[in-house]
């Protein structure tokens, strides 16, 4: 194990951020135009980006996607760093998509095909599209696999941004009027130790107008999951203007 001094670590870690909204809030947009570049931007939701470039209208930004097809490549690619040299900022858009039709998908026929060839199934559909209990376990177990590889890459000096959509109520804890919206309960319930920020992205409306961007909060009444690691901003980090690189210069004190 090397011992790191305090400037090298300055010059090494990054941060990893997690951001959810309800979808059409502007995160995808904003994240474009906010993160430091050059960005990598991995999509994982069957939706044209050159929109969301259009409507981001940096011209300038540099800028590569990737896009999900199966769940190892996924892994394999955010476990190679050599992916990702050059770059400053990551950005995965979004969990919500990975944990229902991306990787929950891939578990839920993987126990169908399991079931199906031990005996027959009466209910195809049904089936084809039910999480088992060793199913949840799974996909816990694969998003920390997930998580704990994004964190690795920002203690290379990364900044790393989560995108998700917003349940209301989540099963993990009633409690709460809004988190992300992630499938599951073992993975939601502990994540706010997985990041360094989480931020809730609402609409922000002036003179009776949507205007862009939006804001966003990393500290609530209790009512909705957030979380602020840094200095704290005078102020404070409630309802301001989402920028991304903003936002972390000021946790760092600049």
């Amino acid at each position: 194990m090397r011992l790191y001094k305090p400037q090298e670590l300055t010059e090494r870690t990054g941060d990893i951020m997690l951001l959810y909204g309800d979808t059409g809030v502007g995160k995808s947009v904003t994240a474009i135009q906010t993160c430091p570049d050059p960005i990598v931007y991995i999509m994982t939701e069957g939706r044209d980006v050159t929109k969301i470039l259009k409507a981001a209208n940096r011209p300038d930004v540099k800028i590569a996607f990737g896009f999900y097809t199966t769940w190892d490549d996924m892994m394999a690619c955010v476990c190679d760093m050599d992916n990702f040299a050059g770059a400053k900022s990551i950005v995965i858009d979004s969990l919500s998509h990975i944990m229902t039709a991306g990787l929950g998908a891939e578990i839920e026929d993987e126990s169908f095909e399991s079931l199906d060839k031990k005996k027959g199934i009466d209910k195809p559909l049904t089936m084809r599209t039910k999480m088992s209990l060793e199913g949840y376990g799974a996909l816990a177990g694969q998003m920390m696999r997930f998580t704990n590889a994004l964190a690795k890459l920002s203690q290379q000096g990364l900044t790393v941004v989560c995108l998700a959509r917003t349940e209301q109520n989540p099963k993990f804890n009633r409690a709460l009027a809004g988190a992300p919206a992630l499938k599951g309960r073992e993975y939601a319930k502990d994540m706010p130790g997985y990041f360094d920020f989480i931020g809730y992205v609402e609409q922000r409306i002036e003179d009776g107008k949507v205007q862009y961007p939006p804001l966003v909060s990393f500290e609530s009444d209790g009512s909705y999951m957030c979380k602020w690691n840094g200095l704290m901003p005078e102020g404070g980090v409630y309802k301001r203007i989402l920028n991304i690189e903003r936002i972390l210069k000021a946790s760092h004190g600049e």
